[in-house]
């Protein structure tokens, strides 16, 4: 894959959201910026961490998944 090098310049606001919103999701800010790039464009799904925090029901056991 290539990949590609875009500036975008921030206001001091905007350097600062994006700082606080990547280290809440334990991110650097140019992996949330392209991140947040993807999601704008629509080649990225915001749900697909949803079930991450989630704790899951059972004992454990392994269980079949196509029986």
């Amino acid at each position: 894959m290539t990949y590609k090098t875009l500036t975008v310049p921030l206001t001091e606001r905007e350097w600062h959201t994006l700082r606080t919103i990547a280290q809440d999701e334990y991110r650097n800010p140019k992996q949330q910026a392209a991140y947040l790039l993807r999601l704008a464009l629509g080649l990225d799904n915001p749900n697909k961490h949803e079930s991450a925090g989630t704790t899951l029901a059972g004992d454990g056991a392994f269980v079949e998944v196509n029986p």
